[in-house]
């Protein structure tokens, strides 16, 4: 999905994107492909902001476990409305 926030994923929207993986108990794994990256943990803030994220780059969200559904729909709902 495409990262249409202003500000990227960075600062704010990074710590509710954090927040939102959190949530869930699956395992959450993110990366930026635009910037080419591997898949880093989606839980911890320093590996999300550590890809760069910009507005207009474009991110790939894989969640695995027993609420993979419920996190993928939650992240994409956050990401969407653009971290508000």
């Amino acid at each position: 999905m495409t990262v249409n926030s202003e500000q990227g994923l960075h600062a704010r929207p990074a710590d509710l994107f954090i927040r939102t993986a959190n949530q869930f108990s699956c395992d959450i794994k993110i990366k930026n492909l635009t910037a080419g990256s591997d898949f880093v943990n989606a839980k911890s803030i320093l590996r999300v902001l550590s890809l760069g994220v910009y507005n207009g780059h474009i991110i790939y969200i894989e969640a695995e476990g027993t609420d993979e559904l419920q996190a993928i729909q939650g992240i994409s709902a956050l990401v969407k409305g653009n971290f508000s």
